[in-house]
């Protein structure tokens, strides 16, 4: 008999190829061949053998770090506790006593379900173990740790107080207690579960609610079967919309439906010169200096002319040629005193068209941005050339560069960031005025404060000039991608040490989200790379035009719509935004979810199914399988949770920035909550 004992990464297949009876042959095996003589049968048993104790991992070389008897996964490391001891590396005892229900929900507990009462003792030698029920009666076992008892079919008479009591051999005696709440079964209400609440909408059925029905926000009355009166919106129709010049209010979050030759959250901007009608879509006809009425379009000419568009001219037989002539001769004297001046400056367009040109163009690319501008945005943020020195290159990539640069202003020179676009073509025309018009949007905010903002400080732009710059705050540490990079720190393990200060970035990053979501303003580039560190150690959100400014291509991917070409972010957009293109606040909590694995891994690719490079039908067939990326080494498994709430297919079920940043900061030490929370 011949015995041969390894270790095995995996299952070993051994082929045997017996000769003729007499002669010599080869048993294949890796690594080393064995040479048998002489065998006419040959018997193999193999017997895998696990790591050693103490060892786990693929080639058995990590030590566990379990503790108390604990047994240790060869693969992961995962520790599996012993009676009596819980955490991580089950280090951590468990309390004397303690009474659990099953279901542990106390949600799921309905009327006529069973449910089991739990009595457990740790660390005790026990003499006897009791279960007092509610109506005062008891259960007693001796000499036992645990204690089951289950009651069948409950009902309401069995709510109440549950109490587990141990006393041990010293006569020392241990309580634990639990309240037992049994709830109505879905859509019944009542005291005594005798009503029907027949809710409408998909609404919850409140037990103790006089109506019943809690109604989804926009809806009202006992079934939520009405919708909120004009002029209020919300739960319960408790708001009251701000909704201007006869606009609508949608009930459920207080959307202005402006009527026609009106614009702006709350409606109370009139369109731009040369727009009018519904939403400001209509181009104005009117010529030769016609006002343009902003709601019908109609025009109010300026004589000589006449006519519906103001490109005729009205004179009447009384008229002289003198009178017509001389003020022919001013409006030409003026004209070409205007033609000087805007030829020595270079400037063709007047500012007011350039703003309705730029207007026209982002209603194209996001209609709600477009809405907030008020007019005159451009002429209010508008910086003078002369005044801005440039310095160092900060960045550079295909589409665009950032420079160090001073700017000179009426409290002296600042230091900051001016983002320009290298490549004039529509796409990026596009992304440079959307990045200015949304920092003017947040900026102009009348709640907006910039110095506890988390969105990068805007400080305006250069746009009349052949360079066209959008002036930012000066950031000298960096993104926080390259910052996530230079703290990494292994453990010895291969798995990140995640540092307390990064889930501090995540919080402020979630604040951004909310500003965002709040002005009904989307992102879409939610990601490390695109999160700047200011020099007070916050983070800010920042490059909101897409463009691509300062990264190469690596971390895109091409495609072309519309004859226009363009890099996305796939790794880090949202399933609905690959499939259709649709951005909206949701879709940015999916890309936050994608930042917070870049955080946890700190600033490592994103990795999905093994693989860093897909193309889109890759991508979606692994996102439509329910596959998500995995929880990174030592990441915590509430912030991994958080991940994958973030990652849900239907986008109304992903969390709230709000409900995000409320979940990081039961993640963060109470002295840096405190902190957080006092800004």
């Amino acid at each position: 008999m011949f015995t041969w004992t390894f270790q095995a990464k995996s299952t070993v297949r051994f082929v045997c190829k017996f000769p003729p009876i007499g002669k010599s042959f080869r048993v294949s095996t890796h690594p080393t061949p064995i040479r048998l003589a002489h065998v006419q049968s040959l018997n193999i048993d193999v017997h895998p053998q696990g790591c050693p104790v103490g060892k786990y991992g693929l080639l058995c070389n990590k030590n566990c770090i379990c503790k108390n008897g604990a047994r240790c996964h060869g693969f992961n490391g995962a520790c599996k506790c012993q009676h009596g001891w819980q955490g991580v590396a089950c280090d951590i005892p468990k309390p004397d006593i303690a009474a659990t229900t099953t279901p542990s929900d106390s949600r799921a507990i309905y009327i006529s379900t069973n449910v089991t009462i739990h009595c457990r003792a740790y660390h005790i030698d026990v003499d006897t173990l009791s279960l007092r029920f509610s109506n005062a009666s008891e259960i007693t076992s001796e000499g036992v740790n645990q204690l089951d008892v289950k009651l069948f079919s409950v009902q309401l008479h069995d709510e109440g107080r549950y109490t587990c009591q141990v006393r041990d051999k010293d006569g020392k005696v241990f309580n634990a207690t639990i309240v037992l709440n049994v709830n109505c079964p879905p859509n019944i209400k009542g005291e005594l579960c005798d009503e029907v609440c027949d809710c409408l909408l998909g609404a919850s059925c409140d037990r103790w609610a006089v109506a019943g029905c809690v109604c989804p926000p926009g809806w009202t009355g006992t079934r939520c079967q009405t919708q909120c009166p004009e002029g209020t919106y919300g739960k319960d129709c408790a708001k009251t919309c701000g909704c201007q010049h006869g606009a609508s209010c949608s009930p459920d979050d207080g959307r202005c439906n402006c009527t026609a030759g009106w614009y702006g959250s709350n409606c109370d901007g009139a369109c731009p010169k040369s727009r009018y009608g519904w939403r400001c879509r209509q181009v104005c006809s009117c010529k030769n200096n016609a006002t343009c009425h902003h709601v019908d379009g109609s025009c109010a000419c300026v004589p000589p002319w006449g006519g519906r568009n103001c490109d005729k001219f009205a004179v009447t037989q009384a008229t002289s040629l003198i009178e017509i002539l001389v003020p022919l001769g001013s409006i030409l004297l003026v004209v070409t005193v205007v033609l000087i001046v805007l030829y020595k400056t270079r400037c063709f367009l007047k500012n007011d068209d350039h703003e309705a040109e730029v207007l026209r163009e982002l209603t194209h690319v996001e209609e709600d941005l477009a809405q907030n501008l008020q007019p005159g945005w451009l002429r209010r943020w508008e910086k003078k050339i002369h005044h801005l020195t440039p310095g160092d290159l900060i960045g550079q990539g295909m589409f665009g560069r950032v420079i160090q640069a001073q700017l000179r202003t009426p409290k002296g020179d600042i230091t900051v960031a001016a983002k320009t676009v290298r490549v004039e073509d529509a796409q990026s025309y596009r992304d440079f005025y959307r990045e200015a018009a949304i920092l003017v949007v947040v900026h102009e905010e009348k709640d907006h404060d910039t110095r506890t903002s988390n969105i990068v400080q805007f400080l305006g732009m250069i746009t009349t000039s052949k360079q066209k710059y959008i002036l930012l705050e000066y950031s000298p540490i960096g993104d926080l991608l390259w910052v996530l990079r230079q703290f990494r720190v292994d453990d010895g393990d291969g798995q990140a040490v995640l540092d307390d200060r990064f889930l501090r970035y995540a919080v402020h990053v979630a604040r951004a989200l909310g500003e965002l979501k709040r002005l009904r303003i989307v992102h879409r580039d939610v990601a490390a790379r695109n999160v700047l560190i200011s020099v007070d150690d916050v983070a800010k959100l920042a490059d909101f035009g897409l463009a691509r400014d300062v990264y190469t291509a690596a971390d895109y991917v091409s495609t072309s719509h519309d004859g226009c070409h363009k890099l996305l972010p796939l790794k880090w957009m949202a399933l609905e935004s690959i499939e259709t293109g649709e951005y909206t606040c949701q879709s940015d909590v999916w890309s936050f979810g994608v930042l917070l694995w870049e955080i946890a891994t700190m600033g490592k690719d994103p990795c999905y199914d093994g693989r860093i490079q897909l193309d889109f039908l890759q991508m979606v067939g692994i996102l439509r399988q329910g596959i998500r990326m995995k929880r990174p080494p030592g990441c915590p498994v509430d912030l991994y949770r958080l991940m994958r709430s973030c990652w849900r297919d239907v986008p109304a079920t992903r969390p709230t920035p709000g409900g995000i940043e409320k979940r990081l900061l039961r993640l963060l030490p109470h002295d840096v909550i405190e902190m957080e929370t006092a800004l």
